[in-house]
């Protein structure tokens, strides 16, 4: 009998207690999970995932989530869910009731209908109030808004998201902003039977373009788990980690015998093959014994302004435990060849 752990990222604390039940009750890695990620996306103070997510230029909260099995390598995802707010559940069912790995946008909602999930409305009247306040020109997403007025239909926006995509100066604001502001749950979980399970969860990029998918559905860029080696996840400029196929990078640096810190390093090293457009990048990497590290790129939370972390439990000390990521410097060349090189 393996000894259960399990760890996310910064908002998922008060989500693990769960994730931890679950695993010392001999629930699969699978379960806990989902049923983690599940506390963050119903979380409506959470503006980077689930139901309280901001929603993209247009006023429509799009969703995005996956899931991956390390027993069988069976994987599931969704992208660009506008009617349901669990969409690791919805991620989970693709995998176990489909021959699919991905679904996207209508085909998603479609398939939540089918297994009669809840339709749910998205947009909160926080998320409303901070999309009004973006498009009059206000301030960003981290500081507070009192905005009284509610969401107005997408037809409203409209005429203002083309306006503002044709000046020039808002599309050099939005690539600025694209590279600085995300947000994303990423939780990894090994159980009693040394089974390893990771799920990412998000809203993404908040006000982006409408269909903008990142890395958290994309296996093998936001998330990987393999039992043999390891899991890995990605929070940051999901961009950037699909070009590189970040987290499965971490996991086959564990493959050829690296440890979990020497895989999470060597991930977020290769950011540099990517030059000035790289942008903000964390990855969590858990080896197949359960040693956990986090590892990135700028040394601090463009959100929190303080050290990036990551959060672990086990059966020894269920209770969360901090653990601050490792900052790698990737602006210092070094001789060598780029990764992909």
């Amino acid at each position: 009998m393996h000894n259960v752990i399990i760890a996310g990222t910064i908002n998922s604390v008060n989500a693990i207690p769960k994730g931890m039940e679950l695993l010392l009750q001999g629930k699969s890695a699978l379960d806990a999970v989902e049923e983690t990620i599940k506390i963050v996306e119903d979380n409506p103070n959470d503006w980077s995932v689930g139901s309280g997510g901001l929603p993209n230029l247009l006023g429509e909260v799009e969703l995005d989530a996956s899931i991956m099995d390390g027993k069988t390598l069976k994987t599931g995802a969704v992208a660009g869910l506008k009617k349901y707010k669990n969409p690791i559940s919805i991620a989970r069912q693709v995998m176990e009731q489909t021959p699919h790995a991905l679904l996207v946008g209508e085909g998603a909602d479609q398939f939540a209908s089918v297994l009669c999930f809840e339709e749910t409305e998205l947009l909160s009247e926080n998320a409303s109030d901070i999309h009004q306040d973006f498009l009059s020109g206000k301030s960003l997403v981290n500081k507070p808004y009192d905005a009284e007025e509610t969401m107005k239909k997408k037809e409203c926006y409209f005429k203002i998201f083309q306006r503002l995509v044709q000046e020039k100066k808002m599309m050099e604001w939005y690539t600025k902003y694209a590279k600085e502001n995300h947000g994303t749950v990423n939780i990894i979980a090994k159980d009693m039977n040394g089974d390893i399970c990771c799920g990412v969860s998000t809203s993404g990029l908040s006000f982006k373009l409408p269909g903008r998918t990142g890395d958290s559905p994309i296996i093998g860029a936001g998330n990987y788990a393999d039992n043999r080696y390891g899991a890995a996840a990605c929070i940051g400029v999901g961009e950037i980690a699909i070009r590189l196929s970040l987290a499965r990078i971490a996991v086959y640096e564990m493959s050829k015998g690296k440890t979990a810190e020497e895989a999470a390093i060597l991930a977020i090293e290769t950011i540099k093959d990517l030059g000035e457009d790289a942008g903000f990048l964390t990855i969590l990497v858990m080896d197949k014994e359960g040693h956990t590290v986090s590892a990135a790129n700028f040394e601090f939370s463009i959100f929190h302004q303080e050290r990036m972390h990551f959060w672990i439990a086990d059966s020894l000390n269920p209770i969360p435990t901090k653990r601050e990521c490792l900052y790698v410097d990737t602006t210092t060349e070094k001789e060598g060849e780029g990764y992909h090189r």
